[in-house]
């Protein structure tokens, strides 16, 4: 499976007292992973904006395994598990130094078409025919 990662320093505005990263950022981390990995592809969600679609996150999956701490260097590798009839994507937040797991992640978002607000039950041709040239590079 082809993956995407993204280097992240973790910054002090993001942490608690005890120099944790709160809770609360890490889909911050993993969104900027996403957009990543669809920039990758070829679709970011300005293409998919352009093509008539939006697609919302509907469901999001986080296991904390262990905490995220003020300056740890980390790396988010994200990868595709689904795109044909929804875009499901999988994250796995690690140490860049020990290569350790912090978090794992999941996203489900379905393509809806705008302006109507339709969901599809289907991803659009663009999208599957992007993600399909990427995969065969």
């Amino acid at each position: 499976m082809k993956k995407v990662c993204l280097n992240i320093d973790i910054p002090f505005f993001d942490v608690d007292a005890y120099r944790v990263v709160w809770h609360g950022n890490y889909p911050k981390y993993i969104e900027m992973a996403r957009c990543a990995l669809l920039s990758e592809i070829g679709c970011p969600y300005s293409v998919m904006e352009e093509q008539g679609f939006f697609f919302p996150i509907v469901d999001i999956q986080v296991k904390y395994v262990k905490p995220l701490l003020f300056e740890q260097k980390v790396v988010v590798e994200t990868w595709l598990t689904e795109w044909e009839n929804r875009l499901k994507i999988s994250y796995l937040i690690k140490d860049i130094d020990t290569g350790e797991i912090h978090t794992k992640a999941k996203t489900t978002q379905f393509a809806v078409a705008m302006p109507d607000m339709v969901t599809q039950y289907v991803s659009p041709a663009f999208l599957v025919d992007a993600v399909d040239t990427w995969i065969s590079k």
